[in-house]
């Protein structure tokens, strides 16, 4: 099936965005819980690796005539590959150095991050509620990572590990733009495969040293599970709705959807673990929620006004 994001509409697209923060954020929980289990390049390189592979196997009956595309944009999958690869793997190896709770609200600055590059490389500007959304957004994933106590967040300590997280942020920030110049012409999951294979070979020297200096990748039933999953929801499913959504929308607004990743967090939390949910958790998913409404409501009330008309 083809689906050509400038055909999408907005719903569609919103809903995409959102089951993707589903998916990174169970991710993001696998990952975690695997640090002690695996190194992070050698996970990350075999999660990528068993995501190409699941791809190949979909497009590898029509893949002679998408070479020429991708021998024709090589420059750009291989960027775009090592910012998705290694932005995704410098996350994983900030989580053995830092607290799950600086990563998150490192998390929480992407949507920032991506308005501001759009600007000064674009010239694309929000309006002041869009920005006002991202700052709410922003607002929501600290009432929640924190506890809703100021004391939390002003005892936080930084390190290199927080240093990974940011440059892995920023990283993804300009993934996103980037997919902008993606072949029209070519379906997103065909994008997606060249992205991840390009990744891949980016990532495969640093695997090896990593490899050599005494942390293989050692293959058991618990990293075998994890690569499995990681590769599947968060690689394949994660990754091609967030390619299409950002293509149908625009980096601008599909960042504002990477503030839900913690509000999925804690649901599985709560769902799998038996968490508590707890007042400071309702307030951060209404900021959450108000940040989102901020930045797509222009888009909400066009759509709401087009429906009228046709009725």
């Amino acid at each position: 099936m083809r689906i050509d994001p400038d055909r999408l509409s907005p719903a569609v697209a919103y809903g995409m965005l959102t089951a993707t923060m589903a998916c990174l954020a169970l991710n993001h929980v696998i990952g975690r819980g695997m640090h002690e289990l695996a190194p992070p390049v050698g996970l990350s390189f075999w999660r990528w690796t068993v995501a190409a592979v699941l791809m190949l196997a979909i497009v590898g009956r029509g893949l002679g005539t998408k070479l020429p595309v991708y021998r024709r944009h090589s420059l750009l999958f291989l960027g775009l590959g090592a910012l998705m690869v290694g932005s995704t793997t410098l996350l994983v190896w900030s989580l053995q150095f830092t607290q799950a709770m600086n990563v998150s609200l490192i998390n929480g600055l992407q949507p920032a991050m991506t308005v501001l590059m759009t600007f000064v490389f674009l010239q694309q500007r929000l309006t002041l509620l869009q920005i006002a959304g991202v700052v709410v957004g922003f607002v929501g994933v600290l009432a929640m990572v924190s506890k809703g106590s100021w004391q939390v967040v002003a005892s936080l300590s930084f390190n290199r590990g927080d240093i990974g997280a940011l440059i892995g942020m920023f990283g993804l920030a300009a993934y996103a733009i980037g997919l902008r110049w993606l072949p029209r012409g070519l379906r997103p999951f065909d994008a997606l495969f060249g992205i991840t294979v390009a990744g891949c070979l980016a990532l495969l020297p640093i695997y090896a040293a990593e490899s050599l200096s005494g942390r293989p990748f050692a293959l058991t039933p618990e990293t075998a599970g994890a690569v499995l999953a990681m590769g599947t929801i968060g690689s394949v499913a994660g990754n091609l709705m967030w390619n299409i959504g950002n293509q149908a929308l625009g980096a601008n607004k599909a960042s504002i959807f990477v503030n839900l990743i913690p509000v999925f967090g804690v649901v599985m939390a709560i769902a799998a673990l038996g968490e508590t949910l707890r007042p400071y958790h309702v307030a951060g998913f209404a900021l959450i929620c108000a940040g989102v409404w901020c930045v797509l409501a222009r888009g909400l009330m066009k759509a709401d006004a087009g429906r009228v008309r046709e009725t």
